[in-house]
């Protein structure tokens, strides 16, 4: 932990919170979930939780979220991985009511290879919701 400096809560979930830090020692900006161990053993989501580790250490595809760094302490877990300041399509979508077509082509032709890229590793994502595909410029990643 003492590797990164947190600069702001970014997002909060069921099992933690997500902080935009950056990395002392080369200045770039990452996402980091911090998890609460004891609320992962309370939801029975361990074996979630590993299972995702997993997934986003061994993806390779520039529309999907790779896993940069991971490590815990007593108390916690903290997975680190590329920062995506876009947003989420939802808001996305929320301002503009309805894409045009060509968006609509341009992001659907990004998940379409997404998830091939998870089928083609055997995964199969069944969390594909609008607050899960976050976007850095124009593209999308999965996360």
């Amino acid at each position: 932990m003492e590797d990164f400096l947190i600069l702001k809560l970014i997002g909060k979930g069921s099992y933690g919170k997500v902080y935009l830090v950056k990395k002392k020692d080369d200045g770039l900006t990452y996402a980091m979930k911090i998890l609460k161990k004891k609320d992962i053993i309370v939801k029975d989501q361990v074996s979630h939780i590993k299972t995702e580790k997993k997934v986003m250490e061994i993806l390779d595809h520039p529309f999907i979220i790779k896993l940069k760094f991971a490590f815990q302490n007593q108390h916690k877990l903290y997975l680190i991985s590329k920062f995506c300041p876009g947003g989420e399509l939802f808001f996305h979508l929320s301002r503009v009511e309805r894409f045009n077509e060509s968006s609509v082509k341009f992001y659907a032709s990004q998940m379409v290879l997404a998830l091939e890229h998870l089928h083609e590793k055997n995964i199969i994502y069944r969390e594909y919701i609008l607050k899960n595909i976050k976007f850095v410029l124009t593209y999308f990643y999965l996360v």
